[in-house]
């Protein structure tokens, strides 16, 4: 199973311009943006695919949605993006919508017209397991799989990782349901009182790291059963007080770029070998 791995906008504070010189420096094969479709040249010229990212019911740049912010609003945010993504000819369009406040009744009703407007567009679109959205919760989450059967994950098992309390990448029975409906990953360590443990290198968070690498595993093998030669996996450590720092100096307690340029590397290296 080859990964196609993507150089991620948020996690390493780039433009996507300086995403895609940092994919050909590390040897990634993509870079996940919110985009413009003038970024499609430059990816080509390049030889490097692109994963498109749109979110819904934010300020440009944010990614928490704004409480007061309607289902329709949302809708037309999705729309609006959605066009400009196709523009790109996207490898994958991963997607944070909808939010968390909404009941279930209300997220359906909103799921369905999101996976309208994809199906009308002939677009393909990876939901994104996600604080602050509807998919906040694994429960949650798998109740909308079965209300939606062409409902697709982009998974990023961190955030399940904080809202539970606990070590969720290593409960693997969770997963027997979900693993089928992922189609893309955020390669990021999560742990029991955070989405991002400050180092997965770190002896500490030895067992972190290979609870996640272990579930990751297990996606690809999924796709590999069903005759995928490859899957998409961004690996995502990111800014915004994810990043733990010294509270009295503001020092970073690591390097994001070197991070993601790690577990990049990590991912090709382990993949080979185990799937």
């Amino acid at each position: 199973m080859k990964p196609i791995r993507a150089v991620s906008c948020w996690g390493n504070e780039a433009s996507p311009l300086e995403a895609l010189d940092l994919a050909v420096e590390w040897g990634f094969e993509a870079v996940e943006a919110r985009l413009a479709g003038s970024f499609a040249t430059a990816a080509h010229d390049v030889g490097k695919q692109i994963i498109a990212e749109i979110v819904t019911g934010c300020d440009p740049g944010a990614y928490v949605p704004g409480a007061m912010i309607s289902p329709q609003a949302h809708l037309d945010d999705f729309q609006r993006q959605l066009d400009e993504a196709l523009a790109c000819d996207p490898l994958r369009i991963s997607v944070l919508a909808g939010s968390d406040l909404w009941d279930f009744s209300s997220s359906c009703r909103f799921f369905a017209r999101l996976l309208e407007i994809a199906a009308r567009a002939g677009a393909a679109i990876c939901v994104e397991t996600h604080r602050s959205r509807p998919t906040f919760h694994p429960v949650r989450t798998m109740e909308l799989l079965s209300e939606f059967p062409d409902l697709t994950l982009t998974l990023d098992v961190s955030h399940w990782c904080v809202v539970c309390e606990r070590l969720v990448a290593a409960e693997t029975g969770m997963f027997e349901r979900i693993l089928p409906r992922v189609g893309h990953l955020h390669a990021r360590v999560g742990y029991d009182q955070g989405p991002q443990v400050p180092d997965p290198r770190a002896a500490r968070y030895t067992r972190e790291a290979e609870a996640h690498f272990s579930l990751w595993d297990a996606v690809a093998m999924h796709h590999r059963s069903l005759g995928a030669a490859d899957f998409t996996i961004t690996p995502e450590f990111g800014p915004d007080g994810y990043l733990q720092s010294h509270p009295a100096t503001g020092i970073p307690a690591a390097n994001l770029r070197e991070l993601n340029r790690w577990m990049g590397t990590e991912i090709a290296r382990r993949w080979p070998g185990k799937v």
